[in-house]
């Protein structure tokens, strides 16, 4: 039996370990107020569109041209390969400037359903940070750029298990405490990043490592409501924009993936012509998903918004003919406002731009300013 003293200690001990963690919690709720602070009074850089430029349309088809592909920010290149839990793997591209400080901090950026670390945009934004002195590190998604021949599944919209182990393999290889971890993700990327922050929030994932240092997070068009984005790809209107992805999707395959049985099968059947078709013969059952209705549903992000604690950005177009603005509807009509309090969460909606176009009138890219500005404060915001 433990005497007085020893019981005494034991209490003591244990006391003082509830107000550790209180305060560390306090500690922790202050900052994300601060930031959500910081959220509700950033600046957003205005857009106006190129003269010629005025439609959803030719933002979007326009913009996938925009240049500087090949002129990276100079830096340390280095790729590493992240294995995944379910034995794919996924390469990421680290972008280290000159002398980088780790309280600079470093961004993850993913992007969107046809891209790799070398879309247009990636090279722009990793040009833009990379001259604030920051790290970025650009993800090939499963089946992606060098990821392909690591993989026998696919991306889709839902893999938050992949946006988790990239975050923790960054915070492994940055173990320093003051050094912040944004990121950034386009279409696609944006969903998933949505999905990865709301799903830590509920309690769907258990807190990666490295958690506590994440932050801002910004998501560009991101389809956030599948079902809604399926139901408007089913316009005549949109039979371009069907073909493009599914020929992509089709020939992106990986040596790994199209070895596949099931595969096989399912390039018997006749081709897709929507991506909802597509979806239900190939995304959805090499997914694991019973159908493409469950498939939207489980991997849509706008259900789990509300768990976001992160400060994050989503920023959308009116006219954007990939992901319409209805999708935001219950976005829009709460304001993200709780008990007075600025949320985590921000929207901005966009007059004009299309589907991440945002061309200006000198035919450069808003969203380059947008990402370079925000990621400037949000990083430095972060450490105070």
């Amino acid at each position: 039996m433990a005497d007085s003293c020893t019981t005494n200690r034991s209490v003591l001990e244990a006391s003082e370990k509830n107000m550790q963690t209180q305060r560390y919690s306090q500690e922790k709720i202050s900052r994300r107020d601060a930031s959500s602070r910081w959220l509700a009074d950033f600046e957003i850089p205005g857009f106006t569109p190129h003269r010629l430029l005025r439609t959803g349309h030719l933002q979007t088809l326009i913009s996938a041209r925009l240049g500087e592909a090949n002129r990276t920010f100079p830096s340390t290149h280095r790729r590493h390969h992240v294995d995944l839990p379910d034995g794919d793997a996924v390469v990421m591209h680290d972008d280290e400037p000159h002398g980088w400080n780790p309280e600079a901090g470093a961004v993850l950026m993913l992007h969107g359903i046809c891209g790799c670390h070398a879309a247009p945009y990636m090279i722009r934004f990793q040009r833009r940070l990379g001259q604030l002195g920051i790290r970025t590190f650009r993800l090939d998604m499963r089946g992606c750029g060098d990821s392909a021949s690591f993989c026998e599944s696919i991306t889709h919209a839902g893999r938050s298990e992949d946006v988790i182990s990239a975050v923790e393999f960054i915070a492994g290889l940055i173990d320093d405490a003051n050094s912040p971890i944004g990121a950034v993700g386009v279409s696609l990327g944006g969903n998933q990043l949505l999905l990865t922050a709301g799903r830590v929030g509920n309690g769907f994932h258990k807190i990666p490592k490295g958690w506590d240092r994440i932050g801002p997070i910004l998501a560009i068009a991101p389809p956030l409501d599948l079902q809604r984005c399926s139901d408007a790809m089913q316009s005549p209107a949109l039979r371009f924009y069907n073909w493009y992805f599914i020929t992509h999707l089709l020939r992106r395959a990986s040596p790994r993936l199209q070895a596949r049985e099931d595969y096989q099968q399912m390039l018997s059947l006749p081709r897709p012509r929507t991506l909802r078709y597509f979806d239900r013969t190939f995304t959805a059952p090499l997914a694991g998903f019973e159908s493409e209705q469950v498939y939207y549903r489980e991997s849509s992000a706008a259900p789990v918004v509300e768990h976001i604690q992160v400060p994050t950005l989503i920023v959308t177009a009116d006219d954007d003919p990939l992901v319409p603005i209805e999708s935001f509807e219950e976005l829009l009509e709460q304001g993200r406002h709780e008990k007075g309090q600025p949320s985590p969460v921000r929207l901005h909606v966009s007059r004009g731009g299309g589907h991440h176009g945002f061309l200006k009138r000198d035919r450069t890219s808003w969203t380059d300013d947008l990402v370079s500005e925000f990621f400037r404060e949000g990083l430095r915001k972060s450490r105070q």
